[in-house]
């Protein structure tokens, strides 16, 4: 497994594995958007160059928020999403101190994920996430990067 910055050539791997990843997947135009934006950082985990996931921050000054991470659901449960999530928060820009990021309050896996790899929970989103019956509340969470590095 290797990370690399994402290319648009990507574009149709990440859309496909974005729509099987998510319950609400992000709209193709957004997808692609991010793609082309100076201030976000894409990667791709790819595995004999196939894309097995992406991880997309929005960096801004010190900060960055990690908007997205999906792992292709054929591949899911081999710690492939630890594996992205280490890499990828390891060759953000040496300037990122602190990383953020929104996770759903049922999102079990994924909370499991993040506290175990050193974020913390500092507040909650009210009614951030969609779902069939209305609305979700989204944990926020925290990450020192600085001392993520050195671990």
């Amino acid at each position: 497994m290797n990370i690399r910055p994402a290319r648009l050539k990507d574009f149709g791997e990440l859309l496909f594995i974005e729509e099987q990843a998510h319950i609400y997947p992000w709209p193709e135009s957004t997808l692609h958007w991010c793609l082309e934006q100076p201030h976000l950082r894409c990667f791709v985990m790819e595995h004999e160059r196939t894309i097995t996931g992406f991880a997309i921050y929005e960096c801004v000054l010190d900060e960055a928020t990690l908007l997205n991470l999906a792992v292709n659901p054929e591949v899911q449960g081999k710690g492939l999403g630890r594996k992205l999530l280490r890499q990828s928060l390891l060759v953000l820009d040496a300037t990122i101190g602190k990383v953020f990021l929104e996770v759903r309050v049922s999102n079990a896996t994924a909370l499991h994920l993040y506290l175990s790899e050193d974020f913390v929970e500092i507040g909650t989103r009210r009614n951030y996430y969609p779902i069939a019956t209305g609305r979700e509340d989204a944990r926020v969470l925290e990450l020192n990067l600085d001392a993520y590095r050195t671990k």
